[in-house]
């Protein structure tokens, strides 16, 4: 009964963390810099040109990736673990390895997409 309350849990936190990336995703795109005609390409002046937002500089930018990469990547890792998948005849060290790795990976993955995502909106450079 627990384990059926924790897979709920984690796919309907899944589901959010899909949303807020959506979400922040949108945001990105609205507050770039490329939507003023002003804008110059490779001018090192990244980060976004509305004024409220001046004082969101890259590190935040990337500190967002990371923390969104992160929360993501651990959530898939929690819902692969609870679903059974390292379980499978495995003993203790290696499935702490394997979960690991596999942790690792999706958090390179996403922290790849959000930053590539942040570069083509020229909020980092």
């Amino acid at each position: 009964m627990l384990s059926q309350r924790l897979q709920r849990f984690f796919i309907i936190t899944l589901v959010f963390l899909l949303f807020l990336t959506i979400a922040s995703g949108i945001f990105a795109y609205q507050v770039s810099p490329l939507r003023d005609p002003n804008f110059q390409p490779n001018s090192a002046n990244g980060g976004s040109l509305i004024p409220w937002m001046k004082g969101v500089t890259e590190g935040h930018w990337s500190s967002g990736a990371n923390v969104l990469a992160f929360l993501v990547s651990t959530n898939l890792t929690l819902i692969s673990w609870q679903q059974g998948i390292f379980s499978q005849g495995y003993n203790k060290w290696l499935r702490f390895i394997l979960i690991t790795i596999t942790s690792i990976m999706f958090f390179v993955f996403f922290w790849i997409i959000f930053m590539l995502h942040l570069l083509s909106q020229w909020l980092v450079d």
